[in-house]
């Protein structure tokens, strides 16, 4: 990660504050909560996981529901940073007061099944290895309990052609390799929704919903999925 943006001095680069603003954006505007909604996510009484939390939009709204304990996570200390400064005034006083730790996939801190709800939102562009990663989640995830994700898919360039001038065939360029080889270059590789999809259910997870919040000349933008962990014989 280190080629895309500067760690000196711990300092918010360019893209970090776009990032955030942007966060606090749609948290503001209700885009966050309609997020969580439409892959029905509800937190009432439960242990919950918010994986890559940045700035921790979502963990304000995950708050709201009143878990009994709400965990973020993310590899970058500047956003649990401005995190921490933000949070007081990103929840209400009777919303759950989340936990913001340091640490990354593919190895999370937290015994296997510790968690009701595992959310990993704009996270699996990012990793490594897909199959990796959603196993370390699902290791983290109680047996019937629920894994949301989304990441971006081959529509998502085609909004920003101006803005990113070459970045649009550099992130095509990145996926075709990945695609190929399995190997991920450059941060946001785009991904496939029902390949995805296909790796879930390859490590025990049943997908119940999938769904896409934008569409660009057909392809997805952006893709949305809620899972559930499959009950062994054991578990039961």
């Amino acid at each position: 990660m280190g080629k895309f943006y500067s760690m000196e001095n711990n300092e918010l680069t360019k893209w970090h504050r776009a990032y955030i603003k942007n966060a606090y954006l749609e948290l503001r505007t209700g885009k966050t909560q309609e997020q969580l909604g439409a892959l029905d996510i509800e937190t009432i009484d439960k242990n919950v996981l918010d994986v890559g939390c940045g700035p921790g939009n979502h963990l304000a709204a995950l708050s709201a529901g009143k878990p009994k304990l709400l965990v973020g996570v993310d590899i970058d200390e500047r956003f649990l940073t401005i995190g921490r400064s933000k949070i007081d005034e990103l929840i209400t006083p009777s919303s759950t007061f989340p936990s913001l730790i340091c640490t990354s996939l593919p190895t999370l801190p937290f015994a296997d099944s510790t968690f009701d709800l595992v959310t990993c939102f704009l996270v699996m562009p990012h990793v490594p290895d897909d199959k990796e990663a959603l196993s370390e989640l699902a290791r983290v995830l109680k047996p019937g309990g629920m894994l949301a994700i989304s990441g971006h898919g081959f529509g998502f360039p085609l909004r920003y052609l101006k803005r990113f001038r070459l970045k649009p065939l550099q992130m095509y360029l990145a996926s075709l390799i990945y695609g190929c080889t399995g190997k991920k270059l450059i941060r946001n590789t785009l991904q496939s929704d029902k390949k995805i999809c296909n790796t879930l259910k390859d490590i025990g997870l049943t997908v119940d919903v999938l769904c896409h919040n934008k569409r660009v000349l057909g392809s997805v933008s952006t893709y949305w999925i809620g899972a559930t962990k499959v009950k062994t014989k054991r578990d039961v």
